[in-house]
């Protein structure tokens, strides 16, 4: 049975023109988060609202071990790593797995690393989804809109919303924090959404997958919310996070677009 992925893969190319013709000022105004959560802070529950979809009770799970660890070296710079792929001109990201990669990407939540998260995307499809939205930005310079700095600062500011959800769950300051990530998480993308995100953009992924619900837990007192969505695209036998995905289900309100 085909998964929702719409609204959180293909949506960023196919309803684009009307997400982000809109003023800053409009983005200011609307809801900063791809979803909404509804807090009992009584209870050990949590229920979460994504648009247009709707989403399970969620309730206490088991506080296990530290699941996100990291296993690739990120801090190589983008020039050694854009030289060293298998191919001419293949952006090595690092990770030969979607698990891998996910795991990391989360792990640089927790730790508030937005640099990290910036090096997990493939430039190629930075560029390209530059191209695509160059008309649509009311005048704007699309280096300047999706310049390095400026995306860094909204992966930062998407962090920084993470840890206030994180703060209404926690009994202290000190408390720890870990991701749920596992295998079973992963939905593949189906080849036919996978083949129009492609042809829109004007990327060549092979695969994919996509990260629709997830759960940050509070180690201390076992509360767990529902975090952030995430995709995750493969090429060459790299893997990357979705630029233009996570641009959608999380950054485009943080931009002056």
């Amino acid at each position: 049975m085909k998964k929702r992925y719409t609204a959180v893969f293909l949506s960023v190319l196919l309803a684009c023109a009307g997400t982000v013709s809109c003023s800053s000022e409009e983005s200011k105004s609307s809801s900063n988060s791809s979803y909404t959560e509804t807090y009992d802070l009584t209870s050990s529950s949590t229920q979460t609202t994504y648009a247009g979809t709707d989403a399970p009770k969620m309730t206490t799970v088991p506080v296990t071990e530290k699941v996100v660890t990291t296993t690739t070296d990120v801090a190589q710079s983008v020039t050694e790593r854009a030289t060293s792929g298998n191919q001419a001109g293949t952006y090595d990201s690092g990770y030969t797995d979607s698990l891998s990669i996910a795991m990391d990407f989360y792990q640089a939540y927790l730790d508030h690393d937005p640099e990290k998260v910036y090096k997990m995307f493939n430039p190629e499809e930075i560029e390209c989804y530059k191209k695509l939205m160059a008309d649509q930005l009311e005048g704007k310079s699309a280096d300047e809109v999706f310049s390095k700095d400026a995306l860094i600062k909204a992966i930062d500011d998407s962090m920084s919303m993470i840890e206030e959800i994180m703060a209404e769950f926690s009994d202290s300051e000190n408390d720890r924090w870990t991701a749920d990530i596992n295998e079973d998480i992963l939905e593949e993308i189906a080849e036919d959404e996978l083949s129009a995100f492609n042809d829109e953009l004007g990327t060549s992924y092979t695969s994919g997958n996509i990260v629709n619900y997830m759960n940050y837990v509070n180690a201390d007192n076992g509360e767990p919310f529902v975090g952030n969505s995430s995709a995750f695209v493969e090429k060459d036998a790299h893997w990357y996070v979705s630029f233009s995905s996570l641009m959608q289900s999380e950054l485009i309100n943080q931009l002056e677009v």
